[in-house]
């Protein structure tokens, strides 16, 4: 199945209705983001901590049951994110360009392309039930992105996460 998201909100192909969005914030420095399903019901609430003298960055989430969750890079690239849910691990892999690829234990559940006008990102997966989490992962990456205006994203540049071009879901 494909799904784009415009706007930072999640949409099936052929199909307008919106599946789930987020909003971010920055106040006084701080970046705060939330996800919300179609109907508006809170889903995730994210804090995005930047650590400037290691050069990190984590989100810390709340999800809707009150459970807490971080996603962190896992590398000094800055090529790999991380999400563990109990002993399930999504990695999200950035490649060179506009291509990302996400994995669920060890095993590529999705594979994303962002347009060269930022803005619109497809997602292609089998994984329904990972959907949030995919969303979650890729919106946690927009909070602090400034998107009035045409903006050109020319992708990764430099040594990035090897890509399977051959990847089908």
């Amino acid at each position: 199945m494909e799904y784009y998201i415009n706007n930072l909100t999640l949409t099936k192909k052929g199909d307008s209705r919106m599946i789930m969005y987020g909003k971010w914030s920055m106040l006084f420095g701080n970046y705060k983001g939330k996800i919300f399903d179609y109907k508006g019901n809170e889903l995730f609430l994210i804090k995005k901590k930047i650590n400037i003298w290691k050069l990190k960055v984590n989100y810390f989430i709340t999800d809707k049951w009150g459970k807490s969750l971080e996603i962190y890079g896992k590398n000094k690239k800055h090529s790999i994110y991380v999400l563990k849910i109990d002993e399930n691990i999504f990695e999200l892999k950035l490649h060179k360009g506009n291509k990302k690829s996400l994995f669920y234990n060890n095993t590529q559940i999705a594979a994303i392309d962002e347009a060269i006008f930022l803005g619109k990102t497809t997602i292609i997966t089998k994984s329904l039930e990972y959907l949030s989490e995919i969303f979650l992962m890729l919106f946690c990456l927009k909070i602090g992105e400034n998107n009035k205006g045409i903006t050109f994203n020319f992708g990764y540049i430099g040594k990035m996460e090897p890509i399977d071009l051959n990847w089908k879901p």
